[in-house]
């Protein structure tokens, strides 16, 4: 379930503008179009070799990670112990247009803790096939406390809790991906159910 009422808002604006369709593309939702949210955005795209690159990361993510992460594969984030895994998680939400939602915590260069929501939103380009993901990254209420070992890496932060989500019933998708897995976590849609009829009435 998102946490953040950006990301709602922009999940929202991602229902309405695929219609019927199975995901939007990028003419009817992209970074035009989710203008209000651009300086909390980051897109991922599938190149040709497979790999995952950044091409676009918003103003206030730049100014708060302190770098650009644009041209940059997504893998380069974290630790190459982790990348075998990165690469069976895009390969999966890729070939399953997935929607997916990231808790994290992230250290600020203030040294501040905060948690922050990473919702990924899969977007078709103008031939209609998938090939990129808007990430939208926001921060959600948490108590600030002082961490003692500084990040290096200030992209990604530390995974508390990840949910993938079916495209189509907007329900937790039951894979190892998804972490943790429980009852009452897989039984909560991605939005309130009254707002999701609402939309696709």
């Amino acid at each position: 379930m998102l946490h953040s009422d950006d990301s709602r808002t922009a999940l929202k604006a991602w229902l309405a503008a695929r219609g019927d369709a199975l995901y939007p593309t990028t003419s009817q939702f992209g970074p035009f179009q989710m203008r209000p949210f651009l300086p909390n955005i980051v897109m991922i795209r599938r190149m040709s070799d497979g790999g995952h690159q950044i091409t676009l990361v918003g103003t206030a993510l730049v100014e708060s990670f302190g770098a650009d992460a644009t041209g940059r594969d997504v893998k380069a984030a974290y630790p190459k112990s982790e990348h075998a895994l990165l690469d069976r998680f895009y390969d999966y939400i890729f070939a399953h247009h997935n929607l997916t939602q990231s808790l994290r915590t992230y250290q600020r260069r203030n040294g501040v803790s905060v948690l922050i929501e990473q919702f990924m939103m899969p977007v078709g380009n103008s031939n209609g096939v998938h090939d990129r993901y808007l990430l939208l990254i926001n921060d959600t209420p948490m108590p600030q406390m002082p961490l003692t070992e500084p990040r290096k890496d200030v992209l990604i932060g530390e995974l508390q809790r990840r949910t993938v989500y079916d495209p189509q019933t907007l329900l937790p998708v039951d894979c190892d991906l998804t972490t943790p897995r429980n009852a009452a976590a897989m039984a909560q849609p991605l939005l309130d159910e009254t707002a999701v009829s609402h939309l696709q009435s």
